[in-house]
């Protein structure tokens, strides 16, 4: 037996050198090396994403839309030969004429100004629909960016757990060759390694697929690696997150949310349309001067036309419009409703999540910790055999998983809450 306690002792450093890789998640938050910070992961993805192009486009399209409508209208100017076997077709009394005319329609109903009004509030919807975009863009980012983290310090702990797995294993094969560990050990800590490589190759696939899901994001091609400028490993104050009050968030998504003043635009659209339908039966002005060029003769024609009788074009146009609004007025309620569900949402998954990640730190990880080094004690002292510290070992893999996990989801209920109200919440200490 005291040979089998000196062989204990004399290969204990693997671990030691375990539970000090382990105790590197205390570690402040930020101390990795420098890499691709989550803000600057946004600015090119904003950037670069075709969203961002597409969306552009459809603002300058809608503000050309509005100019052209908001612009005098373009003065004709037109020719005409007349020929004939009487006088009454031309300006000088003959039988042949030839004339040009300058015209101009105006909009003395309204009609026109009404159109620009509503295609202004086309525009300007429009320009909050692409806030919404780019916020829901920089949503997807930061979690494609959180994810990544996550899935590489995964990966991290995986491999550190495979090797630390193994030198369990080649202890118990030591322990076994000199007679003081029995052959069932070797056979538990075997099973361990191969549990640790399946768990590896996992975490592998994982990082694959976030980084993909990334570079997808930031216009990029899939397969660029990527060095981040976060380790979620030795992160410590990432749980640290005020959460706002839900009367606060709520406050700030009905005054900040780009979706809601894109409705509300939208319902001024609508309501134009109506005054637009109205005017319709009302008379424009229409201003017409022709002149001769074989005489001196000038004509200036005058024309005002309305409906006079309306079987029913107008009177239903305007009913469709005034329908429309009255759709547009239940759709801007609807939204209201949806962002107050969302900021409900997201402040109470902020909670949660920071209250979550706090207590698996202080009730999971740190006593798994504390367990590994107990279990590594009594192994040294000939107390225990090997199977405690492979469960420990097992145990510390588990909590530090869940951990990133835990931080995974503070950070992505963090985003939630952007996209809900338009602005990430606050850091502790910030």
């Amino acid at each position: 037996m005291a040979s089998g306690s000196t062989l204990r002792a004399a290969n204990s450093r693997p671990l030691a050198t375990f539970v000090s890789f382990a105790c590197c998640i205390g570690a402040a938050f930020g101390q990795a090396a420098p890499g691709l910070s989550v803000d600057e992961a946004v600015k090119i993805g904003l950037r670069d994403n075709p969203q961002v192009v597409a969306g552009k486009a459809s603002v300058a399209a809608a503000y050309a839309t509005y100019r052209s409508l908001g612009a005098f209208p373009p003065i004709t100017l037109g020719g005409t030969q007349v020929q004939g076997t009487s006088t009454a077709p031309t300006l000088n009394g003959t039988n042949n004429d030839t004339f040009v005319d300058l015209g101009e329609t105006f909009d003395v109903s309204g009609q026109r100004r009404f159109q620009a009004a509503g295609a202004n509030a086309q525009f300007s919807s429009a320009r909050f629909s692409f806030q919404e975009t780019l916020l829901t863009l920089e949503q997807q980012i930061r979690d494609a960016y959180w994810s990544l983290a996550a899935a590489q310090a995964q990966a991290r702990i995986s491999d550190m757990s495979l090797k630390d797995a193994e030198r369990i294993h080649d202890l118990t094969v030591k322990q076994e060759e000199a007679g003081a560990s029995p052959h069932g050990d070797v056979i538990r800590s075997s099973i361990d390694v191969a549990n640790a490589r399946q768990a590896l190759m996992a975490a592998r696939g994982a990082e694959r697929t976030a980084l993909i899901a990334f570079n997808n994001l930031l216009a990029r091609d899939p397969s660029t690696p990527e060095v981040l400028g976060v380790d979620m490993v030795a992160s410590e104050g990432d749980a640290d997150v005020q959460v706002p009050s839900l009367e606060e968030l709520r406050t700030r998504a009905l005054r900040d949310r780009p979706l809601l003043k894109s409705v509300a635009d939208l319902h001024r659209v609508a309501t134009y349309a109506v005054r637009q339908a109205e005017a319709s039966r009302f008379p424009d002005l229409g201003i017409d001067y022709q002149r001769s060029l074989r005489t001196t003769f000038d004509t200036l024609l005058f024309t005002i036309s309305f409906p006079l009788l309306d079987f029913g074009s107008i009177s239903q146009s305007v009913r469709a419009a005034k329908a429309s609004a009255k759709q547009a007025e239940a759709t801007e309620a609807q939204t209201r409703q949806q962002v107050e569900q969302q900021v409900a949402q997201a402040h109470a998954d902020l909670e949660l999540a920071a209250e979550s990640a706090a207590d698996y730190k202080k009730q999971i990880l740190d006593p798994s910790i504390s367990l590994l080094g107990m279990a590594q004690l009594g192994y040294q002292q000939g107390a225990t055999g090997i199977l405690p510290v492979i469960d420990a070992e097992s145990t510390i893999r588990n909590a530090r998983t869940g951990y990133i996990n835990s931080l995974l989801a503070v950070h992505k209920a963090e985003d939630e809450v952007l996209a809900a109200t338009g602005a990430l919440p606050q850091r502790a200490g910030k």
